[in-house]
């Protein structure tokens, strides 16, 4: 005889369930700033490769004009330090992904034991040995999303101290070459792409923050 559909449907929310959860929620691009609209004048070509950090341009415009932007998208696949969160981001789904699988495997295992013992078994002792093992199903499942929660946590505060060291380039820009106005292109309908700084953006911040680290 085969344990409750409950054991069962626990099981899979550990594994299967789980790992795709994660899969299509981890906050790499969430946590990310808002991903602009692009409407340059000018079409730019295409980057090769989505996730190719782009050779930009640090040619800026003339010192006080009035409005000039950034491409946000595009400044923060330039930075180093947010391409090393990613990657450690990306490890450490893997893992958890890793991990959740070996724990489900491991629960379907003694699911099959469980089952085979319902003959030789007490009502009571099953009953008893059946509230074990929907316990441990349960620990599972809330030291994986513990686990979970953590990471994307951990990089969302990482990000975060980039998205600052960002926000102080621009600023540093803007006060230098005395700029009047600064805008992230999600909010330009149409502009000269001469007037884009974001070469010169992303330059700055990777003179300021170099490399970043996630927490463990």
């Amino acid at each position: 005889m085969k344990t409750s559909n409950i054991s069962a449907l626990r099981i899979a929310a550990v594994g299967a369930a789980f790992v795709g959860l994660l899969a299509a929620a981890w906050p790499v691009q969430a946590q990310q700033p808002a991903q602009p609209r692009q409407a340059p004048a000018q079409p730019r070509a295409a980057t090769p490769g989505a996730g190719a950090a782009p050779v930009l341009s640090t040619e800026l415009p003339p010192k006080g004009t009035a409005v000039v932007f950034f491409d946000v998208e595009t400044v923060m696949r330039a930075s180093t330090a947010m391409q090393n969160i990613t990657a450690q981001a990306e490890r450490a789904r893997n893992s958890l992904q890793a991990d959740a699988t070996r724990q489900e495997t491991e629960l379907r295992r003694a699911e099959e034991e469980l089952a085979g013992q319902r003959a030789t078994l007490s009502q009571d002792a099953f009953n008893q040995r059946r509230r074990d093992f929907e316990n441990r199903v349960q620990t599972v499942q809330l030291q994986l999303q513990t686990r979970r929660r953590n990471l994307e946590q951990n990089y969302g505060d990482a990000a975060q101290r980039i998205q600052q060291s960002l926000t102080e380039s621009v600023i540093e820009v803007m006060n230098e070459q005395e700029y009047q106005i600064v805008l992230p292109n999600s909010f330009i309908f149409v502009a000269r792409t001469t007037l884009d700084i974001s070469g010169e953006v992303a330059r700055r911040l990777n003179r300021k923050l170099p490399t970043a680290a996630m927490a463990n």
